[in-house]
């Protein structure tokens, strides 16, 4: 063992008995952003109480999503018409499923899967 090197730390980086959390190992890799991009990634990632790995593990798995800016607004909308939709047939005795919320707007399930 090379002087100064804790026989801990290399049992530590082999992982020997410790179950994988995806089956597989994970490697190193490298991403170049800007310190603005990079700070601001880092805390919105916080955020989520994940970290930038763990996040960028789940987007590559599918399991977490990322919505451009630009189309949150047309998600906002149907949002605040079903919302509003909703406080009026509560108001109204009334059952308004949620395709026919959908349609009001001109959508349909599928356009919000896109």
């Amino acid at each position: 063992m090379p002087r100064g090197t804790h026989k801990n730390s290399l049992q530590n980086l082999t992982h020997e008995g410790r179950p994988l959390d995806y089956g597989e190992p994970k490697t190193g890799h490298r991403v170049s952003v800007t310190q603005t991009g990079w700070e601001n990634a880092k805390q919105l990632i916080n955020s989520m109480g994940m970290s930038v790995s763990e996040f960028l593990e789940e987007l590559g798995r599918g399991r977490v999503t990322v919505i451009p800016t630009q189309d949150l607004e047309a998600i906002e909308d149907v949002i605040d018409s079903a919302l509003l939709r909703h406080a009026i047939t509560q108001a109204n005795n009334e059952f308004i499923s949620a395709d026919q919320l959908l349609a009001d707007r001109g959508l349909t399930q599928a356009d919000l899967n896109d």
